[in-house]
């Protein structure tokens, strides 16, 4: 079973350091098409001196009120699937509900009413899942649509500090708070966060993101769902 992801827990952390002003004004309603392969980094050093490094890269599509994104596996684990070394591989193995916690999300947002729907893509079982507010959690979803979106809250930028003019397309913004500081370079033209880092003072803990575009397949991975089932959430804690 793939461990259950903190998706836009970097974007999150920034939005619980501003003021409740900025997290409240109003953000712009669309933004470019794009592709994005999403590296992420944890580094943390413990009381007892052990340090613990994770690192996980996810697959971002972001279209007019949608976002679809999906856990980048590394080959090794692709393979060791395919010859079926997966847990989870029977629908009722260890509960269908645990390989919802790494499946591809589909989040939708409806542009008139702002009313923002969450799926998870269960491939195995061949079936779409609502998933409901109470369990965006079990699925790795923060529940900010904005940090989906922009993989930071726009308004958010404005509480921050440039760091000098915009160059080559970039501008940089940086947050300090506390002994902790947060680093962003955000993509003017495509409306995105390109890296996002947060680090203490005492060089403890680190947590970064980096956004790198990428070339889209032919195929979008929400346009081969046609023959899939449909389900709810609930249907998987039986």
């Amino acid at each position: 079973m793939i461990p259950l992801r903190k998706i836009f827990s970097l974007a999150l952390l920034v939005m619980v350091a501003l003021p409740v002003q900025a997290q409240n004004t109003a953000q712009p309603a669309e933004a470019p098409a794009v592709n994005l392969r999403l590296s992420y980094e944890n580094r943390s050093i413990g009381h007892d001196g052990i340090q613990r490094d994770s690192r996980y890269t996810d697959l971002m599509y972001r279209r007019a009120g949608l976002v679809w994104i999906e856990r980048e596996l590394p080959q090794s684990v692709r393979a060791s699937a395919a010859h079926g070394h997966d847990d989870s591989a029977s629908p009722h193995a260890g509960h269908a509900h645990s390989e919802a916690q790494g499946a591809p999300l589909l989040i939708r947002r409806d542009a008139q009413t702002g009313q923002v729907s969450v799926q998870a893509v269960l491939h195995n079982l061949r079936r779409v899942i609502d998933v409901e507010l109470a369990h965006y959690g079990n699925v790795g979803y923060g529940g900010s649509w904005a940090a989906a979106y922009w993989l930071i809250e726009p308004a958010a930028l404005s509480r921050m500090e440039k760091q000098g003019p915009e160059q080559r397309g970039i501008q940089h913004y940086q947050l300090q708070q506390g002994e902790r500081t947060i680093k962003v370079a955000w993509d003017v033209a495509g409306q995105y966060a390109r890296s996002i880092e947060q680090r203490d003072s005492h060089g403890t803990s680190l947590q970064s993101m980096t956004a790198t575009p990428f070339v889209a397949p032919p195929v979008l991975p929400w346009q081969q769902l046609a023959d899939y089932q449909r389900g709810d959430y609930s249907d998987l804690l039986d």
